[in-house]
């Protein structure tokens, strides 16, 4: 074999070792068996041939393949590589998002419930991450806030920069009248003290007339107990059972149930009689008194002699 031909085989292999170690470098894997999933965005966002497929952070795959959707209002469609060994569910989803603070992109991919799989060459829900833009955007009240708060603080503190001079002679003015007070302490101590002592005789003789004054609280309270243990409740049931026995004598009388008593009330023919026997024992009586003799004579008079007498009284 000539010079040259071992030159060719040893550049072809060489070439062919680079293709695949630049691929490997990339996460090509042309050993490992693979199936091929596809993912439809309205953005790819970056997103180029070769970037991961991810999973809890470990890489399942690799996007393989990018093409525009001319037929479906130019959405992208990505083909992913991904290990035949990992199951997919149906509720999986293929979330486009940042892998890195450079800026690479990836896809982060989360698994359904494996127990309804989705088949080789099946489309995957799919979405995109917020960036750095949304976050911006999300935090632009915050901001907005932020400087109107720093706004009104610069404002709070030029208003203050006049006013040192005033905090100053204020501090200086406390300060005179600490000096003052603790002056005006150490001059009456004497007579503070006279004062403290005084207060606490006061309360020593109030402490007294309390321990007096508790024989009599402890009456009142013993008083107190006497009262609630007094059976008002029985008491006041049986009031009312009287009331309710007189109650229910003024309805028989009312209603002329009530004997003698409902008759007097309630009939006036008997009032009449009694009024009417009451003016004749009147009578009686003023006659009786008029003219004794027709009554306590030795043998009384007769109808007709009282009679008689009665004609010649009225005469004279």
């Amino acid at each position: 074999m000539s010079k040259e031909i071992k030159v060719g085989l040893i550049g072809v292999i060489g070439l062919v070792l680079f293709y695949l170690g630049s691929n490997f470098l990339k996460g090509i894997d042309f050993f490992s068996p693979i199936n091929r999933y596809y993912a439809v965005y309205e953005n790819v966002d970056g997103l180029i041939v070769a970037n991961p497929v991810i999973v809890n952070g470990y890489s399942v795959g690799r996007v393989s393949e990018i093409r525009i959707l001319q037929d479906r209002d130019n959405k992208i469609l990505v083909s992913m590589d991904i290990d035949k060994d990992l199951i997919i569910g149906k509720s999986s989803k293929a979330t486009l998002s940042s892998n890195d603070f450079l800026g690479s992109k990836a896809i982060v991919l989360s698994i359904g419930d494996i127990s309804s799989p989705i088949s080789e060459g099946d489309t995957i829900m799919s979405e995109i991450a917020g960036g750095l833009s949304e976050l911006l955007e999300k935090a632009t009240p915050i901001t907005d806030n932020l400087g109107v708060t720093i706004s009104r603080l610069n404002d709070i503190l030029a208003s203050l920069r006049g006013s040192g001079d005033m905090i100053t002679t204020t501090l200086d003015n406390l300060n005179k009248v600490l000096t003052n007070t603790n002056n005006l302490i150490d001059t009456n101590e004497e007579t503070i003290t006279s004062t403290l002592d005084n207060l606490n005789n006061l309360t020593d003789d109030l402490s007294k007339k309390l321990n007096d004054i508790d024989p009599i609280i402890k009456g009142a309270n013993d008083m107190i107990s006497n009262l609630s243990s007094v059976d008002f409740e029985n008491t006041f049931n049986q009031i009312d059972i009287l009331l309710s026995s007189a109650n229910g004598v003024f309805d028989d009388i009312e209603s002329g149930e009530g004997g003698t008593l409902s008759l007097l009330l309630s009939d006036d023919s008997l009032y009449n009689n009694l009024n009417k026997t009451a003016f004749d024992l009147d009578k009686l009586l003023k006659h009786i008194n008029e003219n004794p003799k027709h009554f306590f004579a030795p043998l009384g008079k007769s109808r007709k002699k009282i009679e008689r007498d009665l004609r010649k009284q009225g005469k004279e």
